[in-house]
């Protein structure tokens, strides 16, 4: 395969910078690895960058994933096979690494962010990122049935069962990377990508007070998805 030079373009102001490194240190670690020297390919409007499809048009990247539970309780919605896959309702081989530049090349503002003042970190916290307001995105996951491409919003394919049916449509925020006070960026293998139940290193989770709760979200079993199917997961910005 042809290795293809694309520009990236990251718009910066003054609030952005203090992320700056954050980013910077998982692109690097992206462009570092052996497997992503051959997988970034570009056209007018879509840049594949590691296995994500970033739409460079309307903002939104898509990623693929299997389904790892077609049942039973879920805490996290999205992790790769060295997670929480006992309680995950997808898998992926996308590195949460990736994932967290691709979400800052889509000019998301993660919520997690280094301070300009050192005094404002929370000397009982583990962490030096501070917790600002994020921004918030919109999941879809995208499956065939029958010969269709059938395209729904994450929250039908979760079950709660306070009100016995799917629960409510609803953002989600992101969080973005935390930075452990020994300077390490917590962004390995094992992270738990997208979360229903709160958990301070994922990237991704409920944009509600409903995620404090580890009980009451199911897979909705009525989708009727199979084991290990291949479903895309879209992401999109909030215009």
């Amino acid at each position: 395969m042809r290795k293809i030079t694309t520009t990236l373009f990251v718009r910066f102001n003054l609030k952005s910078l203090v992320i700056s490194a954050i980013f910077l240190h998982s692109l690097l670690f992206v462009l570092n690895t052996k497997a992503f020297s051959q997988t970034i390919k570009s056209n007018d409007t879509e840049i594949d960058f590691s296995g994500i499809l970033i739409n460079k048009e309307n903002r939104s990247l898509s990623l693929p994933c299997k389904v790892n539970m077609t049942a039973g309780l879920i805490e996290v919605i999205l992790c790769r096979p060295e997670g929480k896959t006992h309680e995950s309702f997808l898998v992926t081989d996308i590195k949460p690494v990736a994932l967290n530049a691709a979400l800052l090349l889509l000019g998301l503002d993660p919520v997690n962010e280094m301070p300009e003042d050192p005094t404002m970190e929370d000397p009982l916290s583990p962490y030096s990122t501070i917790e600002t307001p994020g921004d918030s995105i919109l999941i879809f996951i995208e499956y065939e049935l029958k010969g269709q491409i059938i395209k729904k919003p994450l929250n039908e394919f979760i079950y709660d069962v306070r009100k016995k049916k799917p629960i409510d449509r609803l953002s989600w925020l992101y969080r973005g990377a935390v930075t452990h006070k020994s300077g390490y960026i917590i962004i390995d293998e094992d992270v738990t990508m997208i979360a229903t139940y709160h958990d301070p290193v994922a990237f991704i989770e409920m944009n509600n007070d409903d995620k404090n709760n580890d009980e009451w979200f199911y897979v909705n079993e009525k989708i009727g998805l199979a084991k290990d199917q291949p479903v895309n997961l879209i992401i999109e910005t909030i215009k």
